[in-house]
């Protein structure tokens, strides 16, 4: 037997809605710790000063630029990939790159839109340069 199964639902994002909103309008929504200021982007969900207070008053946004350098790059079939450090964060990201055809040391993220709230950056800037 064949049968269609359809769903209508929506998932809710949590603590995170914050961030996944700014990365669908192109805003890099920060999680800072308030005991150690430590700012992480992507947010993590612990910080790294051990704090036991996981509550959400523990912690705060904080928009950040949303411009990032480029750290590592992969390329392939997928298209390209990079390890980024974007401004003002403590933390590196892995982004998806919208123009993996340009090469540049500096990124810039991207609104991605409603539906697929991903960290996607343009490369911009100077060549990168690769390690031999």
């Amino acid at each position: 037997m064949k049968y269609q199964l359809v769903l209508d639902y929506h998932l809710g994002e949590g603590a995170l809605g914050p961030y996944l909103e700014g990365l669908s309008e192109g805003i890099a929504l920060a999680r800072q710790c308030r005991r150690c200021d430590r700012v992480t982007f992507p947010p993590e969900r612990n910080c790294t000063c051990q704090s036991q207070d996981n509550l959400p008053a523990s912690f705060g946004w904080k928009t950040l630029a949303g411009t990032a350098t480029i750290v590592h790059r992969t390329d392939g079939l997928g298209g390209g990939y990079a390890l980024a450090r974007f401004d003002g964060a403590d933390n590196l990201a892995v982004c998806r790159i919208d123009n993996p055809d340009e090469e540049g040391a500096y990124a810039t993220l991207l609104a991605t839109g409603e539906y697929r709230p991903a960290i996607t950056v343009e490369i911009s800037g100077e060549p990168f340069e690769t390690v031999e």
